[in-house]
C-alpha cells in the first residue's frame, strides 16, 4: 500500500505579501524543519499565493481535500489556523472531513493537532475568533462603503459603458459613448429588440467596455442600469454560502439620489420601464406564436381560441386560423374559427379608428373599467396589509424591535392613507372618451409602426395595453373589448 503524504499547507493573500513571517517561503522553511524535527517524510507542500482565507475556494486547498478524500494524507500542518481558514464553519467542516478520513490537523504555532481532544477544543476557540475578526472587518467596509455611496456619491466599481471617473473619482459622460446609449433606448423604446440593438451596435463597429461584442444580455445590462439616469445603487445582491447570487430586501439598499449628470431623461427611462414590465398573458412568450395570440375569444363557449393550420388538404390547407380551444381539445363546443388573415385586418383597422380619434365606449367598457378599478384596489390593499402582517410575525420572532415595529406601522398608514386618495379620486366618476383618447391615441398609434416593423413580444405587448379580448362567433369578430390597463391608469 502507499505510504500516505503529509501535506504542508501554507496561504498567503494579496495584503499579507509584505508582513514580516508572512510570505511563502518563511512558512514553508519553519513548517519543513518542524516535520524533520518531528520525523515525519513523505512530505507535499500546497501553496495558495494571493489568495484569501474567507472560504475554501482555492486552488491548492481543493487540490488537497481531493486527496483528503481519498485517504491519502496522514496529516495537514500550518503554521497558524487562519491558514487554513477564517471561518469557523469551513474550519469545522474541513476537521470534520478529515477525522472521516483517519487524518490529523496539526498547528506548528501552537503546538497541538485533532488528534487530541485538547486540540479540537483550542482549535474551535482560536477558528470563532479568526471568525469573529472577519465579521467585524466585513462590517467596518460596509458601513464605510455606505458611506463613500449616500455622503460622497461615488460609484464602487469600474465605470459602466457611457462614463469614466474624473480626478475625484466620481462618474463623468463621456459623450461619444453616450450618443450610442440614447441610440439604443430609443431603439428599444420604439420596438426593437436586445438582440436586434445589439446587432446595430455591432455592425456600428461599436465595442464593450471590455473589447468584446454586444450581446443581447449587456444590451439589456445597459438599458435598465439606474446608473444613466443618475442614480447608484449599492448592496443590492450579495452571494450565499454557496456561492449564489441572492437579492436583498430593497430596504436594504443603499441609493443616492442625483450622484452624477444622467444620460437618458426620465421619459426614456419611464418608457423602457413600461416596455420591461408590461403584462403578458399567461402561458408566457412560448406559446405566443401569432399576433392575436390569446386575445381571441369564442362567442359559443367563452374558452380562448387557439391557432393552427386549417388541414391538410383543399384550397386552405395551408391557411392559418383560430378555432375554439374546447372544440381543438376534446371535440367540445363547435367549429368556431376565423381565419387568421381576416382576423387581423379587423383588428388593424379598429386600432386605425383609435389612432384617429374614433372611440366608441360601450357600456360593457365602462363596467369592466369600474371592475377593473375595484379589483386592482382590493389587490393593493391586500398587499399593505400582508406586508404589515410580515412585520408582525418578524417581531413576534424576535427579528425586529419595537422601533422597528413602529416605523413599519407608520409606514403602512401612509401607504394606506394614500391609497384612499387614490381610490376615492379614480372611482369619482367613469371614465369619459376623451380622458381614454389621451392615452389610447399613442398607444394606437404606435401599435401601427409595430405591426409591421417592431418584434412579435412587442407587438402583443402593446396590443394588451389596447385591448382585454376580442370574441368570435360564426366566423366573424362579434366584439372587441378594451384593455382593463386603459382604465387602471
Amino acid at each position: 500500500m502507499k505510504e500516505r503524504l503529509n501535506a504542508i499547507y501554507v496561504r498567503v493573500s494579496t495584503e499579507e505579501q509584505a508582513r514580516e513571517g508572512m510570505s511563502i517561503d518563511t512558512q514553508l522553511d519553519k513548517l519543513m524543519a518542524y516535520a524533520d524535527f518531528q520525523g515525519w517524510d513523505n512530505l507535499v507542500p500546497f501553496v495558495d499565493e494571493g489568495e484569501s482565507a474567507k472560504d475554501m475556494n482555492r486552488p491548492a486547498m481543493k487540490r488537497l481535500i481531493e486527496l483528503v478524500k481519498k485517504g491519502q494524507v496522514a496529516r495537514v500542518v500550518t503554521m497558524t489556523v487562519d491558514r487554513l481558514s477564517r471561518n469557523l464553519l469551513d474550519m469545522l467542516n474541513f476537521i470534520e472531513l478529515c477525522e472521516t478520513h483517519n487524518t490529523a490537523y496539526v498547528c506548528v504555532s501552537l503546538n497541538f493537532d485533532t488528534s487530541t481532544p485538547i486540540g479540537r477544543m483550542v482549535l474551535q476557540i482560536l477558528a470563532a475568533f479568526a471568525e469573529f475578526e472577519r465579521a467585524m472587518i466585513a462590517s467596518r467596509v460596509k458601513v464605510n462603503m455606505a458611506q463613500i455611496v449616500t455622503k460622497k456619491k461615488k460609484y464602487l466599481a469600474a465605470p459602466p459603458f457611457g462614463y469614466q471617473f474624473d480626478s475625484e473619482g466620481k462618474l463623468v459622460i463621456v459623450p461619444e459613448e453616450a450618443e450610442w446609449i440614447r441610440k439604443a433606448a430609443d431603439m428599444f423604446i420604439s420596438g426593437h429588440g436586445y438582440r436586434s440593438i445589439a446587432a446595430f451596435l455591432n455592425n456600428s463597429g461599436l465595442r464593450t467596455r471590455k473589447d468584446k461584442p454586444w450581446s443581447a444580455s449587456t444590451v439589456r445590462n445597459m438599458l435598465t442600469s439606474e446608473l444613466y439616469i443618475g442614480k447608484i445603487i449599492w448592496n443590492r445582491r450579495y452571494y450565499d454560502k454557496k456561492g449564489k447570487m441572492k437579492w436583498r430586501d430593497d430596504s436594504d439598499w443603499v441609493i443616492a439620489e442625483n450622484a452624477h449628470e444622467p444620460i437618458l431623461n426620465d421619459e426614456q427611462w419611464k418608457e423602457i420601464q413600461n416596455r420591461i414590465t408590461r403584462r403578458m398573458p399567461r402561458g408566457g412568450e412560448k406559446q405566443m406564436k401569432h399576433r392575436l395570440s390569446g386575445l381571441l375569444v369564442c362567442g359559443h363557449c367563452g374558452h380562448k381560441m387557439v391557432a393552427r393550420r386549417y388541414g391538410s388538404k383543399g384550397p386552405n390547407k395551408d391557411r392559418m386560423i383560430f378555432v375554439c380551444s374546447q372544440y381543438q381539445k376534446n371535440g367540445g363546443c363547435r367549429f368556431n374559427y376565423i381565419f387568421e388573415e381576416e382576423a387581423e385586418q379587423e383588428v388593424y383597422t379598429t386600432i386605425e379608428e383609435f389612432a384617429g380619434g374614433m372611440i366608441n365606449l360601450k357600456i360593457e367598457d365602462l363596467e369592466a373599467a369600474t371592475t377593473a378599478l375595484l379589483e386592482e384596489f382590493a389587490r393593493r390593499e391586500a398587499l399593505i396589509d400582508q406586508k404589515f402582517q410580515r412585520q408582525i410575525q418578524a417581531y413576534e420572532n424576535g427579528l425586529i424591535s419595537d422601533r422597528d415595529l413602529k416605523i413599519a406601522r407608520e409606514r403602512v398608514e401612509r401607504e394606506r392613507e394614500f391609497l384612499e386618495k387614490e381610490k376615492a379620486r379614480a372611482l369619482s366618476g367613469p371614465p369619459g372618451t376623451s380622458a381614454l383618447e389621451k392615452t389610447i391615441g399613442p398607444e394606437a398609434r404606435k401599435l401601427l409602426w409595430l405591426w409591421n416593423n417592431g418584434e412579435l413580444p412587442v407587438i402583443q405587448n402593446t396590443l394588451r395595453t389596447i385591448l382585454d379580448s376580442i370574441t368570435v362567433k360564426d366566423r366573424k369578430i362579434q366584439e372587441i373589448f378594451l384593455s382593463r390597463v386603459l382604465f387602471e391608469s
